[in-house]
């Protein structure tokens, strides 16, 4: 092409891709009015799929995202050039109207993102009067979500289903007829959730048609090699269809260099630093940028005496090209805590003063003027030795600077690599910064403190809470970090990072006590916070070597059966998966359990020997005083039967991906569902009993199983019997039996007279394509009075009528007795005589075992009858004084309320840390957000306003309880 240096035509095609995951960051998206008018009806129709396409969608990678508000752009009078020669390629006119596929590259710095960034904008204004699609997708190495490709296809899909209502329409019907599809490889989801639909669309278009143009920015900002080189190919599919135009933009990798070598059709390859000269537009930037610094910083300075434009010539001079040198300078001079003019003297005799230290620092690193990281590392190794000298000023200038460098590389890479190595499922997990600063032995403020003379690097939020990260303001910052061949005159600095990271959580956990350790088991408030993050930043191993043996084996002799059950399964399922996931693919969590259950402590803590009882007891001499402590909890008016009663009537479906739970003390739900899964329950003494396949391994010996939940009213019981019954989703009756089996059989509930019980028989429900599954409980039936006698084999005549009627007479009854403490205390005791004399009963009683679950406000009938129980498959569970960590807490509630600023989410999560009844004040929020939503959060406002230790109390007041209409899923 006449006039175009080290730019070529190839055949090519792209297609972007991005990173499947559950985010629910808001995202400024405008639904532009293109076409047809749309139809109200049709637009509810597939609201639901569309909000489905948006929860796999990366909002932050798209142009007009909230979180690009402070992105580079080009600014006025800058890159003009190019802008305009992209802006003739999008409407298939001028030098490069071939191109289907057009690929920028440039080195790192040059300002591609401002250019792409610009660009799009310019596009998506101009697109409101047109019929042009505008999609983009920035890649951000930085970003968990926007680092890899799972969330291309389905961000692109998104923007261009809300701007075209035909295609929107389309789509819905494509995500409705596979609910799967979200779950598929790429190129699947590329066909028919892209190029498909707009095949189809474009087949009989209108006049005239929809054009689609994709901008995909930061391809050398995805992780891997093949994840690249997998975009490219995905591009290169899209650019092929009618209409259809990519823009992509990188540094000239080895995949884009590779794809482009291969010959891609109507491919058109823009060397930025061949074709356009940008010496021009750095001088502009630099100069507008100086002016600007001038006004805001030195107003009363005389105009003409600063800056001088010869000082804009000569950075320009030395940035060779690349942006961002002359945007970290400029950062660096815009300081409002030092004089510019002094920064910019700095600046100038880096670029070109040769009696300078700055000058010298240049050749002492090895680069020169000619090779412009030469210069950039010594104005990166500059701001930090400064900084360093600021921020620790008793240390010794090399430490200083060793030990502010591994700061940042702790919080801007290590910490954020872990948690992406981990966090492979649809929910991306974080730690608060709050956490880490507090980790790190540092105070409130001050992580702020010490990368304050660092904001021309790194962004840093205003506060610590959330998901509010520290970021670098550029990639080649990062780079200047990890490559020793660059910084390794500072030290190597990863290596630093990491060794003191690795010996900080070491020292957490060797200090760690009895009480410390059965707190964090328990999910119970413990410091520092970070160690309920253990499972996103050390291997299960080395946590369990760095607590000290002592504390284990002390640990270990103070347990009951429920909290033993408890330490097994956060050692061999908490520290892989933390403390609220749950993975229904393949029943993973639940095999997890299962396994942990079957192994001995000795085996899970084979450095300890033989320690603690075999077989602890279902309860100590501390429960039953706590529980005596506690009597006073059966005179609460405000819970009565209505409220306490837990009657299932949906199930989830059985594609639930993973779940990660609001319930502030997840791992307890977790146990209870283990507990109840059927296939410990199944009869295998018949011969016509066949386990399907997949079936986790059954307990066809194990006696009876018997479970007392104790809490004062509010504590927390139905809330956990909630969240444990949706963890067995409604499968199909080929599949594990934890799906075609329901998890409870027959609820018990006393009438509202005190002296009888009613009954609901669950039959259960198979599985449907979406959504809630109808369990078709019937009619509560079969009360039964106790005033007249007490039936001694009552709960046997239940399991042989069961066996006699179910249609699935495989398995034995689980039943669930709520509220026994609405009895009379003599039916009280007699009840629970009954259910203890299955405690430890085996198959040589000729009785069959009882699966029970039972749930009570603390009465004195209850704590005289725990005592004497043999412990042989009794456990026993105790809600009062459980405290919710407000670092849990923080997690769960940005999935809950993610319209709230995350400094709101943090002082309400500190709240219901200090709620006696976190729990239930949690599910009332979650509630009202949901079902109640208009003036939510101004009903919110004066509960964060009120004091801490007693905000918690105004949740009752303008959170009432309201009925939910998930139908106690």
């Amino acid at each position: 092409m006449p006039g175009f240096s080290g730019s070529h035509i190839q055949e090519a095609n792209f297609t972007s891709v991005g990173g499947s995951y559950s985010d629910h960051r808001r995202v400024r998206i405008q639904n532009y009015n293109i076409g047809p008018e749309s139809d109200p009806r049709r637009d509810t129709e597939n609201r639901h799929f569309l909000d489905e396409l948006a929860k796999r969608s990366a909002p932050g990678a798209i142009a007009n995202a909230e979180e690009r508000a402070y992105a580079p752009r080009c600014l006025h009078e800058t890159r003009t050039r190019v802008l305009n020669d992209l802006g003739e390629w999008s409407a298939a006119e001028g030098r490069w109207k071939d191109a289907k596929l057009l690929v920028l590259t440039g080195p790192a710095g040059h300002g591609k993102t401002a250019i792409i960034q610009s660009f799009s904008e310019k596009l998506l204004q101009q697109s409101r009067e047109t019929r042009v699609v505008v999609a983009t997708f920035f890649f951000k190495a930085t970003i968990s979500d926007q680092n890899q490709p799972k969330a291309l296809v389905t961000t692109l899909a998104y923007q261009v289903a809300e701007h075209w209502p035909s295609f929107r329409d389309n789509i819905g019907r494509v995500i409705r007829d596979n609910v799967r599809i979200f779950s598929t490889s790429l190129e699947h989801q590329m066909e028919h959730l892209l190029t498909s639909p707009i095949v189809r669309l474009q087949a009989s278009p209108p006049s005239p048609p929809f054009i689609v143009i994709c901008a995909v920015d930061g391809l050398d900002e995805c992780a891997g090699v093949d994840a690249q080189s997998r975009v490219i190919r995905l591009l290169h599919i899209l650019s092929k269809i009618p209409n259809t135009r990519i823009l992509l933009a990188s540094r000239p990798e080895f995949p884009i260099q590779s794809a482009l070598q291969g010959g891609l059709s109507e491919t058109l390859h823009i060397d930025l630093n061949k074709v356009y000269d940008a010496s021009k537009d750095i001088r502009q930037f630099t100069w507008i940028r100086l002016l600007e610094i001038r006004d805001r910083l030195l107003p009363k300075l005389d105009r003409v005496s600063w800056p001088r434009e010869e000082d804009a010539e000569q950075i320009a001079n030395y940035s060779s090209g690349q942006f961002i040198l002359a945007d970290t300078a400029m950062r660096y001079i815009d300081d409002q805590h030092y004089d510019p003019r002094e920064r910019l003297k700095e600046v100038l005799a880096l670029c070109g003063g040769a009696n300078s230290s700055f000058a010298m620092r240049r050749v002492a690193v090895g680069r020169g003027p000619a090779r412009p990281l030469g210069v950039l590392d010594a104005l990166f190794t500059e701001i930090l030795e400064r900084a360093a000298r600021n921020t620790y000023p008793d240390l010794e200038p090399e430490q200083g600077v060793l030990e502010l460098a591994s700061l940042v590389w702790i919080l801007i890479r290590l910490v954020p690599s872990r948690i992406d190595a981990v966090t492979s499922h649809v929910f991306l997990e974080y730690v608060p910064l709050w956490v880490i600063e507090e980790a790190l032995g540092r105070q409130s403020g001050d992580l702020a403190r010490e990368l304050s003379d660092l904001h021309s690097l790194l962004d840093v939020p205003q506060d610590m809470c959330g998901r509010n990260e520290i970021s670098a303001h550029h990639k080649s910052f990062l780079d200047f970090l990890g490559d020793p061949g660059r910084s390794g005159h500072l030290g190597n600095i990863p290596e630093v990072a990491q060794g003191r990271f690795d010996l900080m959580i070491k020292a957490h956990l060797s200090s760690l006590t009895v009480n410390d350790l059965k707190s964090l088991v328990l999910t119970q408030p413990v410091k520092p916070h970070i160690l309920h993050s253990l499972h996103l930043l050390s291997n299960p191993e080395t946590v369990i070597k760095g607590i000290d043996p002592q504390v284990w084996k002390s640990l270990l002799c103070s347990l009951n059966a429920w909290e033993a059950l408890r330490v097994k399964q956060w050692v061999h399922v908490g520290l892989s998966q933390g403390p609220l996931l749950w993975d229904f693919e393949d029943s993973k969590t639940l095999r997890m359990m299962d396994e942990a259950s079957k192994r001995s402590l000795d085996d899970l803590l084979p450095r300890l020997g033989n320690q603690g009882p075999l077989d602890p007891p279902p309860i100590s001499d501390m429960d039953i005083k706590l529980l005596l402590a506690t009597l006073d909890g059966q005179g609460d008016e405000s819970f009565k039967c209505g409220h306490s009663e837990f009657i299932p009537k949906q199930r989830m479906g059985p594609y639930s991906p993973v779940v990660l739970s609001s319930f502030p003390w997840f791992p307890a739900a977790r146990a209870l569902a283990w507990l109840w899964v059927p296939s410990h329950r199944l009869i295998t003494d018949q011969s016509r009993v066949t386990q399907p396949t997949g079936t986790p391994n059954s307990h066809p010996l194990e006696p009876s199983h018997i479970v007392f939940i104790t809490g004062s009213a509010g504590s927390g019981k139905r809330e956990l019997l909630e969240e444990a019954y949706k963890l067995l989703p409604a499968g199909r009756e080929g599949g594990p039996p934890e799906g075609w089996m329901p998890p409870v059989d027959i609820i018990i509930v006393p009438d509202t007279d005190g002296v009888s019980l009613r009954s609901l028989w669950t039959p259960g429900a198979f599985g449907e394509e979406l959504g809630g599954v109808p369990c078709d409980n019937k009619d509560l039936m079969g009360k039964i009075n106790l005033l007249e006698q007490f039936p001694a084999p009552l709960f046997q005549d239940w399991i042989a009528c069961w066996e006699t009627k179910h249609e699935k007479n495989t398995y034995h009854p689980q039943f669930l007795l709520q509220g026994l403490h609405l009895l009379a205390p003599e039916h009280q005791a007699a009840l629970l005589d009954i259910i203890s004399s299955h405690a430890g009963q085996s198959d040589s009683t000729g009785r069959s075992p009882l699966f029970i679950t039972v749930t009570s406000l603390p009465t004195a009938t209850f704590a005289s009858r725990l005592g004497p129980l043999p412990w042989p498959g009794v456990y026993y569970v105790n809600l009062d004084g459980m405290k919710a960590d407000v670092s849990i807490l923080e997690g769960v509630l940005p999935f809950q309320t993610h319209t709230v600023p995350q400094l709101k989410i943090h002082k309400l999560a500190r709240i219901l840390a200090a709620s006696p009844k976190p729990a239930r004040h949690l599910k009332r929020l979650i509630n009202h957000q949901r079902y109640n939503w208009e003036g939510w959060e101004d009903r919110l406002d004066p509960i964060l306003a009120a004091p801490e230790s007693e905000a918690w109390r105004l949740i009752e007041e303008h959170f009432g309880e309201i009925p939910s209409d998930d139908g106690g899923r």
